[in-house]
């Protein structure tokens, strides 16, 4: 029985013509494939600048950099998100304060920032989990009476819509991944969005060893550079975004339509501000009668693979080991993570497969 994997990247021809040709042309590092994506990006994503970086973790690094984030200050970070979002405050030297999320969208809210506010509070970094905006409108007004800069951890949410606009201006900066089970990518790759001229030029310099002119190097900067490679297939994978969406969106309404006359099993809330989810993730919940991790085997001896994604960070053993942190520190984001489940959800699936996963719930649940 074919196994249908939680996501499979929409990769072909144009994208290994793309790579092969920047590989003849002899100029394999950053140059003017990656200043074309950039460009295409903002134009894309209505931003003054983009900055690309050679992951999503060095993007999220140099932003918090770019705001001025450094030795004894705090940033405000979701508990519910991968761990480069609380890594990347580590090293610029700060510590994340990890705040909790609402558990009807897994994102956090101004409510729960507002109560972790001090007075070494640097930087407020929002998640976009799942691909889902956070409400970024009671974020930045409560970021903006305290004059906090809010970085938006967008890695999973490219091409979703807050309201009418794309997700990439509403914060001080935005930073975007490219890994291999994003909406695009390159195998690995990383973005910064923002209006601001200072930002985008500290970011510029942080990614090429602290370079404001060849070989002159100003701050402790990182090699944080994309390839032209990578950039020639990233250019490639922006002209199938769209397809892709609207492709993960047709999924995501036939599942949400099943679950929610199937009981036991609850599809992802929307609220009224998203106005388009980028479905990175298609995450169901479950009442109390349903073990989520029985289901998720029974799933995988039916060939369906699923996730689990993310276990809260301050429960990770390097978090719990330096910090301190322990089971019940954070209730919500344990509800949370005890309740949801990853399922397959990616441009390509057809409609058999996607029967296959409705299916294989239904019985698992039974």
């Amino acid at each position: 029985m074919e196994r249908i994997p939680i996501s499979n990247a929409t990769l072909g021809r144009a994208e290994a013509e793309a790579a092969s040709r920047q590989i003849l042309s002899g100029w394999v590092s950053m140059g003017a494939r990656v200043r074309e994506f950039e460009a295409r990006c903002a134009d894309y994503l209505g931003a003054r600048h983009a900055i690309a970086f050679s992951n999503g973790t060095a993007s999220l690094h140099a932003a918090l950099l770019a705001l001025g984030v450094g030795e004894g200050d705090e940033v405000i970070v979701p508990s519910l998100s991968y761990i480069s979002s609380g890594n990347a405050v580590l090293y610029c030297g700060a510590r994340p304060v990890f705040a909790e999320e609402d558990e009807r969208t897994f994102n956090v809210d101004a409510e729960e920032i507002a109560r972790k506010i001090t007075d070494k509070t640097r930087a407020i970094m929002t998640v976009d989990l799942k691909g889902m905006p956070v409400d970024y409108d009671a974020i930045n007004e409560l970021a903006a009476a305290r004059g906090i800069p809010v970085l938006a951890d967008s890695a999973e949410s490219f091409g979703a819509r807050y309201g009418g606009e794309l997700v990439g201006s509403q914060c001080d900066a935005h930073s975007f991944s490219f890994f291999a089970n994003k909406n695009i990518t390159m195998g690995e790759g990383g973005l910064v969005t923002t209006a601001s001229d200072e930002i985008a030029e500290a970011c510029r310099c942080v990614r090429n060893q602290g370079q404001s002119e060849r070989y002159r190097h100003v701050i402790l900067g990182h090699n944080y550079r994309l390839t032209d490679i990578a950039a020639a297939i990233g250019i490639e994978q922006l002209g199938r975004l769209e397809a892709v969406l609207d492709a993960k969106e047709r999924i995501a309404r036939i599942y949400t339509e099943h679950f929610s006359e199937m009981g036991r099993v609850e599809p992802p809330y929307l609220p009224p501000y998203v106005g388009r989810h980028s479905w990175y993730m298609y995450s169901i919940r479950f009442d109390q009668s349903v073990c989520r991790d029985d289901l998720r085997q029974r799933l995988d001896v039916d060939g369906i693979d699923t996730r689990l994604s993310f276990p809260p960070i301050p429960l990770q053993p390097y978090y719990r080991e330096r910090f301190g942190y322990r089971e019940g520190d954070f209730p919500r984001a344990e509800r949370i993570f005890r309740s949801f489940l990853d399922i397959p959800c990616w441009a390509g699936m057809n409609d058999g497969q996607i029967e296959r996963v409705i299916s294989a719930v239904e019985r698992g649940i039974s």
